[in-house]
């Protein structure tokens, strides 16, 4: 499949930075050091590319490693992972199809999008093209962006439009129109026209270094001395030789599908339909390595009607045995009126299975037993009304767990305090207490909550816990383990102006 089209509109988006960029999202410390990719050429390790700044360090692709290191000698040099980087960009290109349907990734950093016909929907071309950057710069990636009517005019004003090749993000991308593409591009460098490097310093030996020296050139007399790529990278800019583009496919949706050659309409039938649709579709899961978190069965009849009934998951599910109770509560919603004569069962959201290793005393199966019930509750009351507490780096109690959906990815528990006794019941907010202080030891010798008084036989402590160094609205606290004559235990904490509070209850 090519993009062909004399009235089609081009936007180029250029990672300057990409080889580097994509590794630094999984090495923290390359965001603060010069990092570079570097290949072996004749025996050699040689830079392959560089981060933004290594760039401004001073280093550049083709220098030997060795003289990068003497030049900057804090320097990172990963091998470069050119299938990798390609994959990647591919992976990107699939994350375009929700500005455009016709996206071609041009390796080894540039994307092409042709946004002929949809960039109204997004409020103009050039509200397109920030859209674009914003959101690539949300993931920490750097980009230009250009508009023109051919792959090549996007190409060239993309890496040495307006503000030149410098690899930043403009305020606004450069705009060629479907009559000023000539214009745009004469006063570019030669190079912009996708040449091999030999053919460019040969052109320029021959004073040719801007690509208007080219526009009263014959074709005959460019091919003669400098090969057919000047005069065909010239009239692809142009628009005068088609460019084919090979846009890549949208996935194709992971459905089972039966057509029924006499309609259904028992409540027997309709089920034994749907169980087969499961097994099907679950096959499908497991070649793809893949989980369903959000089913739709949809349910055409014989009238023209069409019925849609939409299942979730806590997580994600490929086995028949999981799935098909979350039909069995809401298959009665189903009316086949004169009959169901086809049934549609499509997973909308997939997510990669992560693979769980059985234990000696089932916490394999007392996860799924969960995650089960879990998924009864979210098609009953809906997945937005759970929610599950995940840690927080705080040494405040009460901020020490927030609350996240079950969608979110979640987060380790490391950044807890360790070594740390905390009770299993906080209350919140704390109570004010009254308390007797030992004035020699200065601890609490009892204490009055709610009338009652307790008598402390046994105390430990202080911990002293103040909030983050960026917060001011918390006051240092001094806690305590307090045991009472009956051998309840409590958490105590005292602020300044000697306040005390109980915070806590252990068991």
């Amino acid at each position: 499949m090519t993009l062909r089209s004399l009235s089609r509109r081009i936007l180029a988006v250029w990672l300057p930075w990409w080889a580097t960029e994509r590794l630094t999202r999984r090495r923290p410390e390359a965001r603060e050091r010069p990092f570079v990719t570097v290949s072996e050429v004749r025996g050699r390790m040689v830079v392959d590319a560089t981060s933004l700044l290594a760039r401004k360090a001073g280093l550049s692709p083709g220098m030997p490693l060795a003289d990068a290191r003497a030049v900057e000698p804090d320097v990172i040099a990963v091998p470069a992972d050119p299938a990798g980087d390609l994959q990647a960009l591919q992976s990107l290109g699939r994350w375009a199809f929700c500005f455009t349907p016709r996206v071609a990734p041009s390796p080894p950093d540039t994307l092409f999008l042709d946004v002929g016909g949809c960039a109204h929907l997004f409020g103009g071309e050039e509200a397109l093209a920030t859209k674009v950057r914003e959101a690539l710069n949300g993931f920490g990636l750097a980009s230009r962006t250009a508009l023109a009517g051919t792959p090549g005019a996007a190409w060239a004003l993309s890496h040495y439009g307006s503000n030149g090749a410098g690899g930043t993000t403009t305020a606004l991308p450069p705009v060629a129109g479907p009559d000023g593409t000539k214009d745009a591009l004469a006063e570019l460098p030669v190079a912009a026209l996708r040449l091999e490097p030999g053919v460019t310093e040969a052109l320029s030996s021959f004073g040719l270094d801007r690509i208007r020296a080219l526009f009263d050139m014959e074709a005959v007399e460019l091919d003669a001395r400098f090969g057919s790529g000047p005069s065909r990278r010239l009239a692809q800019a142009l628009g005068h030789l088609e460019e084919p583009l090979a846009p890549l496919r949208p996935p194709a949706p992971l459905e089972a599908c039966r057509a029924f050659a006499e309609p259904i309409a028992r409540a027997s039938d309709i089920w034994a339909a749907v169980d087969e649709l499961l097994a099907s579709l679950c096959r499908t899961l497991r070649r793809t390595e893949e989980g369903a978190r959000r089913l739709r069965l949809i349910c055409r009849g014989v009238d023209g009607t069409r019925q849609s009934l939409v299942v979730g998951a806590s997580r994600p599910r490929r086995r028949r045995e999981a799935l098909a109770p979350l039909f069995a509560e809401k298959l009665d919603q189903v009316r086949p009126g004169f009959g169901i004569e086809e049934m549609v069962l499509r997973a909308e959201v997939v997510e990669a299975v992560e693979a769980v290793q059985p234990g000696w005393i089932g916490g394999a199966s007392m996860a799924e037993g969960l995650a089960g019930l879990l998924d009864r509750i979210g098609n009953r009351f809906g997945f937005g009304c759970i929610v599950r507490p995940w840690p927080r780096q705080s040494w405040l109690p009460e901020r020490a767990v927030g609350k996240g959906s079950l969608s979110s990815p979640a987060v380790p528990a490391t950044c807890w305090p360790e070594g740390c006794r905390r009770p299993l019941r906080l209350l919140s907010p704390p109570e004010p207490v009254d308390v007797r202080v030992d004035e020699l030891r200065g601890l609490p010798v009892f204490f009055v909550r709610r009338r009652q008084v307790c008598r402390v036989r046994a105390v430990a402590g202080p911990e002293c816990l103040e909030c983050e160094w960026w917060r001011e609205d918390a006051l240092p606290r001094d806690y305590y383990w307090a045991e009472d004559d009956e051998g309840r235990r409590y958490w105590l904490y005292r602020e300044e102006q000697a306040r005390w509070f109980l915070h806590g209850l252990f068991g």
